[in-house]
């Protein structure tokens, strides 16, 4: 089954919930074009042990299955709330118009041939979608491998059967055979339970935005999965993102097409444009959404939080690990590091662990296999972390294999203790490898159960960013919350880049827009005092790469401005360019940063962020944030580069001023938003960080072509 093509039309507006749920967790299914023989069979057998009622529809056959069926949809005596089609994509069409026509509340279709075959394809997606537009009649796939709703046990897949257990865990893959991937690696001990598993396809009709709405108010979902590999409508999407935020369901994403390769794999086999994976790491960061680099992961990043009761979920900002062996307290350290959850010394708890033979550290705390040899000392070491104000989870790793009798005992104690304590997350946990099944039983006290070492930290992580983000109400706001700002007036001149705005409205746009910018002055013919101080840089106004052409002098005198104008003026003759020049005050900072505005890219509105100068080539790091946003987001974004060491002062230099970097930032953000409707980019750069505050010397606007 090939991914989901972007050269299908644009998706319907969103579907209502109210229709959404009668698709998936619908009380009457009705199968088009599946007999007992076909490989799909195995999907109504399964919906056939749940309690919901099935229909069948073949031209073919009078019973099916030991129930009555009918040639067309049409022929149904009863409503029916979801059609599951595995016919052919012409006929599919002909499906989708008979469900409009009885009012059914949905549509599952697996059928290819659409949009992402061809111009033939596109065509008849396209007439699919009028139909189920205009009935509004939500569309699963097509190009899809179907869904399945676990707690009800209605299949409508053309997945194989696989082991799966009832939970909260809902997710929507653009790859069908993510969702399969999703049940192998969550149907282990412990593991996770799964609620509604869907393929959205070439979401023809209903998209990830519909979705995610519908699993927000689902009250199974505890919290999502998602594997894609493009958002159609990112206001949307967001909004939804938002709302499961609020609403404390966590969203754990796999984005697919980051490498160049892959997009390259996705143009050929679909035609699907997958988006910047810059873009999308930082906008799905920035809608509190957590990233996961492959479905191992992700399941590890969601285990947790659909094991545990969300009274039990913590910022984990104080884990304490305990062991039976030296070897994996170094490396639960090391790892913890790496990844970033934080394990505290626990110096306070130095007392207790003397109790251990060999006096390890408090945390990773080695109790070696002695500490259940001793009656009563790995009760009063459970309960003595446990108590621990500055302690927030508790893990306990050892092998725990089916085979590993003493470590169990271990893990009993410690479950108990979990028990009594309802405000806390307690992780049972192998070292590595299966853990034993008798794990399981610890569940059903609220104890959780993880994967490995590496697993169990990934998923702890996960949970501590969820809940700082949820206290926070991180989102992304709609670029229209900031009122559209009309084209600046002046000079546009036409550069092999694209159409650039003269550097004179260029810096009045920046000025207006709240950022501040180094006096200056331009002139098209002699050059008058420009009204401030000297010294000055003295350059040609409006060109776009002034280095190529040696167009820029500093340090010019009072004196020396008729002879730095008239050497420019030579250049902009000899290469062909405008003859305006700009004379500014020289601005003498302690650091530099540069600003990137860019008006519309895949997700929306976008500022970038960096630091300036050599630190550029030195560090290559960037950062960024869909626009708008406040103060505290725009602070968030400076702190990504405090490891650098530069913002605090670097080599003895004052410290930049954070407080009014944040303010130009948020000013650059608006401006993106403000713009998006003609800003292609904007560079302001350099950023100069003065004893003052930020000042932008420079600036680079290119405008959208039509």
């Amino acid at each position: 089954m090939s991914s989901p093509t972007s050269s299908s039309p644009a998706p319907t507006p969103p579907t209502a919930p109210t229709a959404l749920h009668r698709t998936l967790k619908p009380r009457s299914v009705a199968y088009v074009g599946v007999s007992e023989a076909s490989p799909y069979a195995h999907s109504v057998r399964r919906t056939l042990s749940g309690s919901t009622e099935t229909l069948f529809v073949h031209p073919k056959f009078d019973t099916l299955f030991g129930r009555p069926s009918v040639p067309d949809l049409t022929e149904l005596a009863q409503p029916v709330d979801v059609v599951f089609s595995a016919v052919s994509a012409a006929r599919t069409v002909t499906v989708v118009e008979q469900a409009a026509a009885i009012g059914a509340g949905g549509v599952v279709t697996i059928a290819g041939g659409f949009a992402e075959s061809g111009e033939e394809g596109t065509l008849l997606q396209a007439r699919m979608a009028d139909i189920a537009r205009a009935a509004g009649l939500p569309v699963v796939g097509p190009n899809g491998v179907g869904v399945i709703n676990v707690p009800d046990e209605v299949n409508m897949t053309m997945l194989a059967p696989f082991e799966r257990r009832p939970g909260g865990l809902s997710a929507v893959t653009h790859s069908g055979a993510m969702i399969e991937a999703i049940g192998a690696a969550g149907h282990r001990p412990g593991g996770v339970g799964l609620n509604l598993l869907i393929s959205a396809g070439n979401e023809a009709v209903t998209d990830l935005a519909d979705y995610l709405d519908f699993l927000v108010d689902d009250d199974r979902t505890t919290v999502i999965a998602l594997a894609l590999e493009k958002i159609r409508r990112p206001e949307a999407f967001f909004a939804a993102a938002a709302r499961a935020l609020a609403a404390g369901k966590p969203i754990v994403a796999v984005k697919m097409g980051r490498s160049a390769r892959a997009r390259k794999m996705a143009a050929s086999h679909t035609g699907s444009l997958v988006g910047d994976a810059w873009v999308y790491e930082t906008a799905l960061r920035q809608a509190g959404i957590q990233l996961a680099n492959d479905i191992e992961e992700l399941v590890d990043r969601v285990q947790f939080l659909e094991q545990l009761p969300r009274q039990r979920w913590t910022e984990v900002r104080g884990l304490a690990v305990l062991t039976a062996t030296g070897g994996f307290a170094q490396l639960a350290s090391d790892l913890a590091e790496d990844i970033g959850v934080d394990i505290p010394a626990l110096e306070q708890l130095q007392p207790l662990a003397d109790t251990v033979p060999g006096r390890p550290l408090p945390n990773p705390l080695d109790a070696t296999g002695f500490a259940d040899s001793i009656p009563g000392l790995w009760e009063s070491i459970v309960d003595g972390y446990a108590a621990e104000p500055a302690v927030d989870a508790l893990l306990f790793t050892s092998q725990h294999a089916d085979w590993d009798i003493m470590n169990r005992r271990m893990a009993d104690v410690f479950a108990a203790a979990g028990s009594r304590l309802p405000g806390k997350p307690f992780v049972v946990a192998p070292l590595a490898g299966t853990a034993g099944t008798w794990l399981e039983d610890h569940r059903a006290c609220e104890v959780a159960v993880g994967n490995g070492l590496l697993g169990c930290l990934r998923g702890l992580h996960t949970m501590g960013r969820f809940v700082r983000a949820h206290r926070r109400g991180q989102q992304v706001r709609p670029a229209a919350t900031v009122p559209a700002l009309p084209v600046p007036e002046g000079a546009v001149h036409d550069i092999p880049e694209g159409r650039m705005l003269s550097f004179a409205a260029t810096m009045r746009l920046l000025a207006d827009s709240g950022v501040p910018v180094a006096r200056w002055a331009v002139f098209d013919g002699a050059v008058a005092h420009p009204g401030f101080p000297g010294p000055y840089v003295v350059k040609l106004a409006d060109v776009a790469h002034r280095t190529e052409h040696s167009a820029v002098r500093l340090n010019v005198p009072d004196d020396g401005l008729a002879d730095a104008t008239a050497e420019l003026r030579e250049i902009a003759r000899r290469d062909g360019l405008p003859a305006t020049v700009a004379v500014q005050e020289m601005v003498a900072g302690h650091g530099e940063a540069f600003i990137g505005v860019q008006g519309a890219s895949e997700l929306g509105p976008l500022t970038a962020f960096g630091l300036g100068g050599v630190f550029v080539e030195l560090l290559k790091q960037v950062g960024g944030r869909l626009a708008p946003f406040d103060e505290t987001t725009a602070r968030e974004l400076i702190g990504e580069f405090d490891a650098t060491g530069v913002l605090d002062g670097f080599r003895g230099a004052p410290a930049w001023d954070r407080a009014r970097l944040a303010d130009v930032l948020r000013a650059a953000g608006d401006l993106a938003a403000g713009g998006r409707d003609w800003i292609d980019s904007l560079d302001i750069n350099p950023l100069v960080i003065t004893a003052d505050g930020p000042v932008a010397v420079d600036g680079l606007c290119l405008l959208r072509t039509a």
